[in-house]
């Protein structure tokens, strides 16, 4: 996800999507390496927890002003939305910017306002429909020129982008989680333009019971709190081991084998490669326990239908040596539409469930998984270890939450969904997360034993992976997130979430040192030739609102390209995070979005063209 501590890009803890509602990691240590999170992030930022279904896919004819349009192609209609709070769900796509005869319209929608705006002002106007949908109305804005709009509540939160029309105008929404009670707060913002309002939506999803007290004052934007920027000086620098109460040992495995023997059924300690890197101490051997008898991903077929490619590694839909996609919300039309633009189908989408509203939204997501019935891939679930203030990874490592997951593979198999990659309380290596690993590893680690062997006993297709956080990790002790690695027989794909920033690379040897750490993308790839594991980058991209990330950057794009190609035997799959909430990543590529360059080289390397 990317949040950064604050500020790293996965939907924020708790977010929907970045169309959606996802939830904002307030407080995030200053000592984490940038997240740009997973939004799971109304939606990666920390993710809201408001099901916020950007409502780019509403059939409200009437209710777009002349000329306004979603940056994003017409979505398409997509299945009816649960509850959720990180998710950006639509029923039906948004009425087209061109249609003939609206122009002198006045939009017959009680509570926005109609008429010219003030010369010189911008004004937000926002009124629920449904009950469940915040419609947004924005005036006063630059004709044809894209507007970063962010909602926010106390826990969720989720961003887009619209494009206002010649009018200056422009309509979109976010869907709030069923039962959901509370004060929405959306702010848009267009280079130096900027507007907010607020809505009080009551018992969301009971039709008659949510009414709003619309606020439309021009009033200044709230600084961003869903991803705060660290300070660059408190970041560890991604080479420099956290302090820690013991030294971590200095012996290196070689980068041609691993530096032990493979499991044979016995106990082996578990040792990162150096990935050809000298000079950095290598964690302390993790011993792995003997294999349970919970079966292996793959080792059955379960009897629901699944979607997508049932192997990994190959990019069956978007023809590419791996699986490539996509997060830039929780709308299947804006999926889709990325693939569209780029000239190559996505292989994979992902999704981030809800964490705020208990176990059965999590281990039964209705929502997300129910906007993604069209989709044709697989699909990239991120889950943390137990839902926000229910819980704690100590009680997990015990084997208390098993039945859950029991569940939740359950859940999966019986929705056709039995082959997806589910990423266990991934970023557990930075304290922004509220599953973040313990000093010494160990009950992350057998938490994730647990919940890996649970999830396999109901869905034996299913993928797991182990994900960390890129360029430095607060925890656990020693520098490295390598001491909370549960072991080869709990993992099938290990993974990283690696940004273009802490630090940014903008040349060869700045590529090098970051990747080659411990904590990075090359050495990852290199302890996964040596386990016989494939890899999974779920979040990556560059970052041009962070004043440590490397901006519009090129050489970035080339790198990721030119390691994922190099080690094609290794890659699972990619997925890139489309971001545009300001004071996050802000990451967008497609059509140009906030960096034409790097967007350029993109669709020149991973498109058809």
């Amino acid at each position: 996800m990317a949040s950064t501590p604050g500020g790293r890009p996965t939907p924020q803890v708790d977010r929907t999507s970045r169309f959606g509602f996802g939830r904002n990691p307030a407080g995030a240590p200053a000592s984490r390496p940038p997240r740009p999170r997973r939004r799971h992030r109304f939606g990666r930022g920390p993710r809201l927890g408001l099901a916020a279904g950007f409502v780019l896919a509403l059939s409200l004819p009437l209710v777009a002003p002349a000329g306004a349009a979603p940056t994003a192609a017409t979505p398409t209609p997509s299945p009816t939305v649960g509850t959720t709070p990180e998710a950006d769900g639509t029923s039906s796509p948004v009425p087209s910017s061109s249609a003939g005869g609206v122009a002198d319209q006045q939009v017959p929608v009680a509570g926005l306002t109609s008429g010219p705006a003030t010369a010189g002002q911008s004004k937000l106007t926002l009124v629920l429909f449904d009950s469940d949908i915040v419609l947004v109305g924005g005036r006063g804005f630059g004709p044809g020129k894209d507007v970063a709009v962010t909602a926010a509540t106390t826990d969720l939160g989720g961003s887009a982008s619209a494009r206002a029309g010649a009018d200056g105008r422009f309509i979109l929404g976010f869907q709030v989680p069923l039962g959901f009670s509370g004060r929405v707060t959306v702010t848009a913002k267009q280079e130096s333009v900027e507007a907010s309002g607020t809505l009080d939506v009551v018992d969301a999803g009971t039709p008659g019971l949510a009414n709003g007290a619309a606020n439309g004052a021009e009033v200044p934007a709230p600084a961003p709190t869903a991803s705060p920027v660290p300070d660059p000086v408190a970041t560890p620098a991604p080479t420099t081991a956290e302090p820690t109460t013991s030294e971590p040992t200095t012996s290196e495995p070689t980068a041609s084998g691993p530096t032990s023997s493979e499991p044979t059924g016995t106990a082996r300690a578990t040792t990162p490669p150096s990935a050809g890197r000298r000079g950095s101490p290598a964690p302390t051997a993790v011993p792995a326990p003997a294999p349970t008898a919970a079966p292996s991903a793959g080792s059955g077929t379960g009897t629901g239908t699944t979607t997508g490619t049932t192997t990994g590694g190959t990019g069956r839909l978007s023809g590419l040596p791996w699986m490539s996609g996509v997060y830039p919300s929780h709308v299947l039309s804006q999926v889709l539409s990325f693939g569209t633009w780029r000239g190559r189908a996505n292989d994979v989408a992902h999704v981030f469930t809800v964490r705020t509203q208990g176990w059965n939204a999590m281990v039964e997501p209705r929502w997300p998984l129910d906007l993604y019935k069209a989709f044709p891939g697989k699909l990239i679930i991120s889950q943390p270890t137990y839902p926000k203030g229910q819980g704690n990874n100590a009680a997990c490592a015990r084997g208390e939450y098993d039945s859950y997951w029991k569940t939740f593979g359950t859940f999966l198999k019986n929705n056709g969904r039995a082959d997806s990659i589910v990423r266990i309380g991934w970023e557990f290596n930075g304290k922004f997360m509220y599953w973040h690993s313990d000093p010494a590893g160990t009950e992350f680690r057998d938490c994730f034993r647990k919940i890996s062997t649970a999830i396999r006993s109901t869905d034996p297709a299913v993928k797991i992976d182990w994900t960390f956080n890129a360029h430095a990790s607060p925890v656990p002790n020693g520098g490295t997130p390598w001491a909370a690695y549960p072991g080869d027989e709990y993992v099938d794909y290990v993974g990283i979430d690696s940004y273009d920033w802490y630090p940014p690379s903008r040349d060869e040897a700045t590529w090098k040192k970051q990747c080659e750490d411990p904590n990075g993308l090359c050495y990852l790839l290199e302890f996964a030739r040596q386990h016989g594991k494939k890899v999974g980058v779920g979040e990556w991209g560059v970052s041009s609102c962070s004043r440590n990330g490397g901006g519009d950057n090129p050489f970035y794009i080339q790198k990721m390209f030119d390691t994922f190609t190099k080690y094609a035997d290794v890659m699972a799959y990619e997925s890139y995070f489309h971001d545009a909430a300001p004071g996050n990543v802000c990451s967008t590529i497609m059509n140009g979005g906030q960096n034409p360059k790097a967007s350029a080289l993109y669709k020149k390397l991973f498109g058809s063209v």
